[in-house]
């Protein structure tokens, strides 16, 4: 390595230190021809660093959401492997269908279905099965009124439905941070019981039972390809 000393003043030393001032260094041949000029700055190491730090977060952050993928790809093939597994007797099931379906009353079809959506609770054993008769029970709502109001959208029957429903679910003194809080929550709910009564309507009803371990959260979550 060849090696040359740089005397700086004091004052240069300072503003170079402060990375106020950078040194430009002529590389010459022995004819005093210069054939490379270098600048050197107090930043260009901390630069450097900043570069390689940034690298390395940007490679953690790669290996994080892998891991991820991984995680989700893994609780994806426990739901298919218990989906796959024999089936189990349904008979609770299939009480649970033919169960309330004689009200005819418009409000007392609301109502069951504000029970239904009060009764999903936060536990995880037997919830899909919860979720699924409120995903039917709330379409099936859905499509009676589409036929009996036939110029309406889904969106604005749906929309009506939640109105309904949250006639119910609001107390007088709440205000409207909390309704609308209230109004969110149902929503995501619906929607997600939605999106299991349509998968067990295609892989299946009785398959239900069989799926011990999965949460729910993980069916809803489910990407197009996966359900598929």
């Amino acid at each position: 390595m060849i090696q040359y000393k740089i005397n700086l003043t004091k004052e240069e030393l300072e503003k170079y230190l402060k990375g106020k001032e950078k040194i430009e260094l002529d590389i010459c041949d022995e004819n005093d021809k210069i054939i490379e000029k270098k600048v050197i700055s107090k930043n260009m190491k901390n630069k450097v660093v900043m570069r390689k730090r940034k690298r390395n977060d940007e490679e953690i952050e790669e290996e994080r959401q892998e891991m991820k993928k991984l995680r989700k790809e893994d609780k994806v093939e426990r739901f298919k492997n218990e989906l796959e597994l024999p089936i189990k007797d349904n008979k609770e099931i299939l009480l649970e269908e033919s169960a309330g379906m004689t009200q005819n009353e418009e409000i007392e079809d609301v109502k069951r279905l504000v029970e239904k959506y009060l009764d999903l609770g936060d536990m995880n054993s037997g919830i899909i099965q919860k979720y699924y008769y409120l995903g039917q029970r709330f379409e099936r709502k859905v499509v009676e009124k589409k036929n009996q109001e036939k110029e309406k959208s889904d969106q604005t029957i749906r929309k009506e439905l939640y109105d309904e429903m949250m006639k119910f679910l609001v107390e007088k003194e709440e205000n409207d941070r909390e309704k609308k809080d209230k109004r969110k929550a149902l929503k995501e709910k619906i929607r997600g019981a939605v999106i299991i009564y349509e998968l067990f309507i295609k892989i299946g009803q009785e398959r239900i039972n069989n799926v011990k371990e999965t949460a729910v959260r993980t069916i809803i979550k489910l990407t197009t390809s996966q359900k598929n």
